[in-house]
């Protein structure tokens, strides 16, 4: 299977972890002092808010991009194994992760949350834990995956619409759990798939892509095509 990477932005995220970590530190260093002192009282509850945006700024890019089990890695060990007719890109396109396959294209919405998540009716829910309540900066909300999916998918499709003018293969919204401690619960259905998407841990995503119809296969041209806009050479 090829993989591109855009490991330029990975450095980039990597740099604004570590700068906004180290400068919301001392701002809420700078802020405690200053609380302690009359004089400089005032400074402390701007020092605060502005610390508390550095932090979040910085645990929302280290989850994303930098923290184990980074999304890109995750999901290439997941699909180790295809052949050349599959291509892997990440942080390349309008949607983070999109694969590129002999038919279609598939966006892939990687989750990195652990535990039992539970998928009821239209809701995402997760079990209650401690360690959440005291690590909450240190990671990313559940959010609704379904819809974060189905957003995703729009993007590429919007993004691929605007440079090629033929018609678009299939695209197809997946949201893929990526934690070796992730568990799903999926309530009132006997599949995986919920509103139009599946949802599947890392581990069952190879089986899932190869029990897939096999559809129309694309063209040499098309596949060129579409590797250049997804790889970032065509704007």
């Amino acid at each position: 299977m090829k993989v591109t990477t855009n490991q330029k932005l990975l450095q980039q995220r990597s740099q604004l972890v570590r700068w906004t970590s180290m400068v919301g530190l001392m701002v809420l260093g700078g802020g405690l002092i200053a609380s302690f002192n009359e004089a400089y009282y005032f400074w402390s509850l701007p020092a605060l808010l502005i610390g508390f945006v550095l932090a979040n700024i910085s645990a929302y890019n280290a989850n994303r991009y930098v923290r184990e089990p980074r999304a890109d890695l995750a999901l290439e060990r997941a699909l180790r194994g295809f052949d050349n007719n599959y291509h892997l890109f990440n942080y390349t396109a309008a949607a983070p992760h999109v694969l590129l396959t002999p038919s279609r294209l598939y966006v892939i919405t990687a989750k990195r949350q652990e535990g039992v998540i539970r998928k009821q009716g239209a809701r995402w829910k997760r079990n209650f834990s401690l360690k959440r309540v005291f690590l909450f900066l240190n990671e990313e909300g559940l959010g609704n995956p379904t819809q974060e999916a189905l957003s995703d998918a729009e993007k590429l499709r919007a993004q691929l619409r605007k440079v090629l003018s033929e018609d678009l293969p299939p695209i197809e919204p997946l949201v893929v759990f990526i934690h070796p401690n992730a568990a799903l619960e999926m309530e009132g259905t006997s599949g995986s798939e919920y509103d139009g998407v599946p949802a599947m841990l890392a581990k069952d995503l190879k089986k899932y892509l190869r029990s897939q119809p096999k559809g129309t296969l694309l063209s040499a041209e098309a596949r060129r095509r579409l590797t250049e806009v997804l790889q970032g050479d065509v704007v």
